[in-house]
């Protein structure tokens, strides 16, 4: 039997706004160990991920599913360099924003704990390089929907934000998504049933979760789970 790693990666850096991102996991966790192919999978966490995190652990765990959770900057020029967030608030004091603003990304922790932007690009580059095992990416972020966009080089479906999306609406997600991926649903199936969450609970962000998938791939056919033995 195979055994999925799920692997969660948090990033709340200082002068951010405040996610409750160790709820998130522990609903992701919870959910998985109701679901009836718990064992088939393993969750493991990380938190306060630094860029090189990234790397380091595609390397040694060699995940199946990869979920950030935490801030996401959007492409648009238009759009403020600084702001925004599972809440759509401002970062404050990272230096490199200013830079790599333009080109979209997620913020990681820096050395000194600040926000740290790392640009859409880089992100797609260390998944062509350590990610072959990686077959599904959650960027549980707002504004993520172009990086989820671009890593289809090397993923086969990746979910991303297309605004905004609140605290509550982005744990009501990852509830649904992997309540439905430890069930044995398909990707398709999980990621209706991440948004029909957030809709049970009378939240009006259902809309923003997006489902990428690559070119030739069925994700109303895929299934993560292994078949039972």
């Amino acid at each position: 039997m195979t055994k999925h790693t799920i692997l969660f990666l948090a990033a709340n850096p200082t002068g951010s706004s405040p996610l409750a991102l160790d709820r998130e996991a522990r609903a992701i966790h919870v959910e998985l160990e109701r679901s009836g192919y718990r064992d088939q999978f393993e969750f493991v966490t990380r938190w306060a991920v630094e860029p090189m995190d990234l790397l380091r652990e595609l390397r040694k765990l060699r995940p199946t599913v990869v979920h950030f959770s935490g801030h996401g900057q959007k492409a648009a020029a238009a759009a403020s360099p600084m702001s925004s967030g599972a809440s759509g608030s401002q970062l404050h004091g990272s230096t490199q924003a200013s830079n790599q603003g333009a080109a979209g990304g997620m913020y990681f922790h820096a050395a000194d704990g600040r926000a740290q932007l790392v640009a859409a690009s880089a992100i797609e580059q260390t998944f062509g390089a350590a990610g072959s095992s990686v077959r599904l990416v959650v960027l549980n972020a707002c504004y993520s929907a172009a990086q989820a966009e671009a890593l289809l080089l090397h993923v086969d479906c990746v979910v991303g934000m297309s605004g905004a999306i609140s605290d509550a609406a982005a744990r009501h997600f990852a509830v649904g998504f992997y309540g439905g991926l430890g069930e044995r649903e398909t990707v398709s199936a999980a990621y209706q049933q991440g948004r029909a969450a957030i809709a049970l609970e009378g939240l009006r962000d259902d809309d923003l979760p997006q489902l990428a998938v690559r070119t030739g791939i069925d994700a109303a056919r895929l299934v993560l789970a292994a078949s039972p033995t």
